[in-house]
């Protein structure tokens, strides 16, 4: 059969998620119900992967794969994604995955930013470098929670400032080649610390506008979140699988991974800015002084280093990369907010909570077994603002504060 006949097979099948067995390779992100990503494309699924797929979407929902390797190398080899057939199935399934996580737009399928909309607004004189072909712009062009995380801020002031950074760390991830480099490391190293990588930068930069840092500092806390795991890529690949799989030698293996951080900055002065420095070094340090690699405790911890342990501690949570069954996003911010052993620096979470549109009246709230609704009222807004009362789709209310 030569190749002309060859490529008019898709190489790929739409299953539902209750189809979907070891084996398989997803050929599209598949996103969490927080906007987060969950698996990139191209990945061969697990039994675990696939358990944790079901907890962010109905097992009634399509996705797309190819059902072996050989099919997958045939999906590329005969260019299968650029197909009219394979576009129309891809905005097929990736609707409903969009509407899972309350979002409009075709979030997950790659759409090219226009220079325009990626230049930041007071840097036009960057001029005309192409925002096309970059692995960093198509990830981000498809994360939900990056595409609408403006409008998750309470304030337009604050929504303002959120596009500007926003387009500030598009550009720089353009023009620097340092930034580059580092990145596309991260990327080939391994897929689990890109995906915690771009998350904990999402959510360090809404904690940060939340706190109303100033630009340069907004910029210096994403770029800190964003590189605060570089240090794992100068460790032999099977280390680190060991270090997600086993809770054994969980300190020192983080102790290691700071101290290479430490003598990356050599090589890229572009991460000796003290505030990413200390950011990085501090975001295993725990705000009632149990923390490591200094036991630091409370505001000697670096303010970025707060921000980003909540931010890595959240997305560790729901993500599940370290020998743990991942959380529903609603458990973990739970688990966070409670704060029970002070880990976290509470004035920050608090802030968090009353400058986003999260538990908000009208909002609508994702909760686990895949149900949506809408919040309708609280026991105890002061005390509990993270335990709203919900009414569901069909009705029914639920009180979180007593669930």
């Amino acid at each position: 059969m030569n190749k002309s006949q060859n490529s008019k097979k898709l190489y790929y099948t739409k299953k539902q998620i209750n189809e979907l067995i070891s084996g398989d390779i997803i050929l599209h992100p598949i996103f969490r119900s927080d906007g987060l990503m969950l698996i990139n494309k191209n990945k061969d699924l697990s039994l675990s992967l696939i358990s944790m797929i079901k907890k962010h979407a109905p097992s009634t929902a399509l996705v797309l794969v190819a059902a072996s390797e050989e099919d997958f190398q045939n999906f590329i080899a005969y260019n299968i994604s650029n197909t009219d057939v394979f576009i129309k199935d891809i905005k097929l399934v990736t609707t409903e995955l969009n509407n899972i996580i309350n979002s409009s737009a075709d979030l997950y399928y790659d759409v090219p930013l226009e220079i325009s909309d990626a230049l930041p607004m007071d840097q036009e004189a960057i001029g005309q470098a192409s925002y096309k072909n970059n692995l960093f712009t198509d990830l981000l062009s498809n994360y939900p929670l990056w595409v609408t995380l403006d409008s998750k801020l309470e304030s337009e002031q604050l929504k303002i400032r959120a596009r500007h950074a926003k387009n500030e760390l598009l550009a720089s991830m353009h023009t620097n080649k340092t930034f580059v480099e580092l990145f596309n490391r991260i990327k080939e190293y391994d897929d689990i610390l890109l995906i915690h990588s771009i998350n904990t930068m999402c959510i360090s930069l809404m904690i940060g506008l939340t706190l109303e840092l100033n630009n340069s500092e907004l910029f210096d806390l994403t770029v800190a979140a964003l590189f605060s795991n570089v240090g794992f890529i100068e460790i032999e690949k099977k280390e680190f699988l060991n270090f997600l799989k086993t809770n054994e030698h969980i300190h020192e293996q983080l102790k290691k991974h700071l101290e290479v951080f430490s003598e990356m900055t050599m090589n890229f002065p572009e991460l000796r800015k003290k505030s990413v420095i200390y950011g990085i070094l501090d975001h295993h340090e725990y705000y009632n002084g149990k923390g490591y690699p200094n036991g630091k405790k409370g505001e000697e911890i670096s303010l970025f280093g707060r921000i980003l342990f909540i931010a890595h501690n959240y997305d560790e949570l729901v993500g599940g990369y370290n020998y743990k069954i991942g959380l529903h996003p609603l458990d973990a911010f739970r688990i966070i907010y409670e704060n029970i052993e002070n880990r976290y620096d509470h004035n920050i979470l608090n802030i968090f909570m009353h400058r986003t549109t999260y538990f908000k009246l009208g909002e609508s709230i994702s909760l686990p077994n895949i149900q949506n609704g809408i919040i309708i009222g609280f026991d105890d807004f002061v005390h509990k603002p993270h335990l709203p009362i919900i009414k569901l789709k069909n009705g029914s209310i639920i009180n979180l504060s007593s669930s």
